[in-house]
């Protein structure tokens, strides 16, 4: 029996999300690589230039500072900040697909200029470049949670959101891998290209082979055909009508959404620290190569892909089940996940062990999996119709990626301090603020659809065609055998003959 094809589609975009949330932590590798060691201030002995660039036939090193360098992430984070609704209305009024397609295409042709722009010592024009990668990444999100919304069944949310953001948890330990043994023994840009070109290439399939809705696909079997006709929740299609009723008043008043974006700044501000920043907190206080330092930050990440999908699956079965309510299963894995990672953050500022650092990071991102089936899925239980909305605008949280990559740059510059006084600060306050997230969450939380995401399903639609308008109004106004199935009439639409119903 082939594959379904919902799980096709999480599988596409599990790939999608691989590659594209690991052009960041690959871009902070060929940073932490090429930056000149002469003009760090702190260690001018055995050198990540040392142990790696010697093995290769096409090193490099640059007069910049790691300072001016961690200066590109927040470049990036604030870029992305300013399409976080804009992509969550294009994808409501035209195909997500397109959208999460055609933004991922573009950040990586940007991937493929950069290392040209690098090896010139174009510092203004990397900064631009990343910002622009974070303007068309910004859509990126909010896209793709609309086509998992629209091929989910309702009771495979979770396991549809943590096998696609398996993809996310996993980028950063595949991409640190892949870039410290790329830069070591083929070049120090041979990672951008290698991302790069994968991009493009995921971005061609995807938009070829993936459509917006299971109605539009006309491979899809009967058994999954009906499955989607008895369980999916009602989903508008892209269109302009769909934009024009967003209950914006509603959704920016509302709790539950509040609750959403708090997670969603916390986790920003911390996942940032994880995916671009530890990289340059491992050699700062434990002064390995670049190779050892992406092997050992891929451990924590791949920690947290597994729990990811298993925790997806685990909270599924205890919603279905009825054990536990949609709200209660989404604060159960919310809580917990990052609960322990803000305990174990926070506790690492304390250690200047290596091993006792790894297990901390381990434990803690690692655990940080089973929230996925909390804040991530937790927009597909508000609305499915308005999900991508939703997902936009609780992704300005994305601010909090913005503020802490600034903030480690600021504390980082400071000389007259030791680095371990600052990445004891740094990890202080990622773990408090982490902590301050679950408690808001756990409170003012909610899994049950809302009611401003009502409105008229389309599968209840009845569209009568082909027939002058005011017959076709008379005619269902006066069909006794209506009365059993007509609960109003919803709207009339004499210009192009149409009457749309509400059924019971």
């Amino acid at each position: 029996m082939c594959c379904p094809k919902r799980f096709l589609v999480a599988f596409m975009g599990f790939f999608g999300l691989l590659l594209v949330v690991g052009f960041r932590s690959v871009f902070a590798m060929v940073m932490v690589n090429v930056v000149n060691v002469k003009n760090r201030s702190f260690n001018t002995s055995d050198s990540i230039v040392k142990h790696c660039n010697a093995e290769t036939t096409c090193g490099l090193s640059l007069n910049w500072t790691v300072q001016s360098t961690l200066y590109f992430n927040t470049a990036f984070f604030f870029g992305e900040l300013f399409t976080q609704i804009p992509g969550g209305l294009l994808a409501t009024r035209f195909s997500p697909v397109k959208v999460c397609g055609l933004s991922i295409l573009s950040s990586s042709i940007l991937l493929i200029i950069l290392p040209t722009c690098i090896q010139n010592s174009q510092y203004a024009l990397v900064m631009v470049i990343r910002l622009l990668q974070g303007l068309v990444e910004g859509p990126a999100y909010s896209s793709i949670n609309g086509v998992i919304s629209a091929w989910s069944l309702k009771s495979e949310k979770s396991r549809m959101v943590t096998l696609t953001y398996a993809g996310s948890s996993l980028s950063s330990a595949v991409a640190f891998i892949v870039s410290g043994a790329l830069s070591c023994h083929v070049c120090w840009n041979a990672p951008l290209y290698v991302y790069g070109c994968l991009g493009i290439a995921w971005s061609t399939l995807f938009m070829c082979t993936i459509k917006d809705t299971p109605s539009n696909n006309t491979h899809l079997s009967t058994a999954e055909r009906l499955l989607f006709d008895s369980e999916r929740a009602n989903t508008k299609k892209p269109s302009s009508q769909t934009v024009k009723s967003i209950p914006w008043k509603n959704i920016l008043t509302s709790v539950p959404v509040s609750a959403i974006f708090v997670a969603c700044f916390t986790r920003n501000w911390m996942i940032s620290l994880v995916r671009t920043v530890v990289p340059q907190y491992m050699e700062d206080l434990f002064d390995l190569s670049i190779f050892e330092i992406g092997l050992l930050s891929s451990l924590s990440a791949i920690c947290m892909a597994l729990v990811t999908v298993t925790g997806g699956v685990m909270i599924d079965k205890l919603i279905k089940s009825g054990f536990v309510s949609t709200t209660v299963g989404r604060k159960i894995a919310q809580c917990s996940g990052y609960g322990i990672e803000g305990v174990c953050i926070f506790c690492l500022g304390y250690i200047q062990d290596i091993d006792a650092a790894m297990v901390m990071l381990c434990v803690g991102v690692g655990a940080s999996g089973l929230a996925v089936s909390g804040f991530k899925s937790n927009s597909l239980d508000l609305s499915s119709t308005y999900v991508s909305i939703v997902t936009g605008i609780t992704r300005m949280g994305i601010t909090g990626a913005t503020i802490s990559t600034l903030l480690v740059s600021l504390l980082r510059s400071r000389l007259e301090v030791s680095f371990v006084t600052t990445w004891r600060e740094v990890f202080m306050v990622a773990g408090s603020l982490h902590i301050a997230g679950v408690i808001y969450y756990g409170i003012f939380a909610s899994g049950e659809k809302q009611p401003w995401a009502d409105g008229v399903p389309e599968s209840n639609i009845l569209d009568v065609i082909n027939q002058p308008s005011d017959t076709n109004y008379k005619k269902l106004e006066n069909d006794n055998e209506n009365d059993n199935f007509v609960e109003k009439l919803a709207s009339y639409d004499s210009t192009k003959g149409r009457v749309y119903v509400v059924e019971n």
